[in-house]
């Protein structure tokens, strides 16, 4: 399943109503207006669905959000849902447990409780639906409870958050049949942030942690210093465990980052065949031009020259 809403092109008198039908008719949520609100609803709004995970991502104008009694027996889900915040901050009533999120909180919460959601000022926020059947054998029976929040930036929190941001960057290429792997892994993930034992769940931390150093290396690609030393501090783990985490995908810490670099440097080539090949090379990271001709050719199977002359040909085209 794919769907997208958007208020753009919709009359403005009809777009709050539009609204709340693709809402109720996806989500199973009623949405209502603000009190005092003026102006022309705006909104944008997309579901996906591939395996056993739902992802939508929402952001729009404020409005009362509720899921009671009418609409759980309109749609009941079975699940979890796992919900990160990117707004100013949203105030939630769930289950009878009342809590307000801030930009960068995760919470996990029982799909099919009763819920009230009202944003500080607009909806900014992403989520993703696994089923329970999924997720509660890694729970610990104390933190079954309808709402879990796993904010911070530390620690398996700070695993489970880079995960999923990962898995929406990834979403399109990974093939239905692989989403069932990775929801497990997410379940896992989310257990380990609950007081499930973390040595109970060693394939999940690990693929947790090379997640976030696969993040890491592409957010500091450019930097000619970037090192297993500066990633396993960044990741307070060892060096050798850094390592083992790329030896045991059949692949090396090294040939990861040099990979990731030939990509962006083909790219960037590909997009502005104008700019010299030093230039580029020297901006990702190389500090040595002759490696960077000798891993380019062996990578791509031609020179940056060549890739950037049939550049040139087809924006000339």
């Amino acid at each position: 399943m794919q769907f997208e809403m958007t208020t753009d092109g919709v009359p403005e008198r009809d777009r709050l109503e539009a609204w709340r039908a693709a809402i109720f008719s996806t989500l199973a949520i009623s949405a209502e207006p603000m009190p005092g609100a003026e102006r022309p609803y705006e909104g944008r709004f997309s579901a996906r669905s591939s395996g056993p995970l739902l992802n939508c991502s929402f952001e729009s104008d404020g409005f009362l959000a509720t899921r009671k009694s009418q609409e759980i027996a309109y749609r009941r889900w079975d699940g979890y849902r796992v919900y990160r915040e990117s707004s100013a901050g949203v105030r939630f009533k769930i289950g009878g447990e009342e809590l307000v999120t801030y930009a960068g909180d995760l919470i996990v919460a029982d799909a099919d409780a009763a819920f009230e959601a009202l944003p500080i000022g607009r909806y900014k926020d992403e989520s993703w639906l696994l089923p329970k059947a999924m997720v509660d054998p890694y729970l610990p029976k104390t933190a079954r409870s309808p709402v879990m929040r796993l904010s911070g930036r530390t620690g398996v929190n700070a695993l489970a958050a880079c995960y999923l941001e990962t898995l929406t960057r990834n979403w399109d290429a990974i093939g239905e049949a692989a989403m069932g792997p990775v929801a497990d892994t997410l379940a896992r993930l989310i257990g380990i942030a609950r007081g499930f034992a973390a040595e109970e769940q060693p394939d999940a931390v690990r693929s947790g942690r090379l997640t976030e150093a696969r993040q890491y290396i592409d957010h500091h690609l450019t930097d000619p210093d970037l090192s297993p030393a500066t990633v396993a501090a960044a990741l307070r783990i060892s060096v050798r465990s850094l390592h083992l985490l790329f030896e045991q995908t059949g692949g090396s810490f090294a040939r990861t980052v040099v990979r990731r670099r030939l990509e962006q440097c083909r790219a960037v080539l590909l997009a502005d065949p104008t700019r010299p090949v030093t230039d580029v090379a020297f901006a990702w990271g190389f500090n040595s031009l002759s490696a960077f001709y000798r891993a380019f050719n062996a990578a791509f199977g031609m020179s940056p020259g060549d890739l950037r002359a049939m550049a040139r040909a087809t924006h000339g085209s």
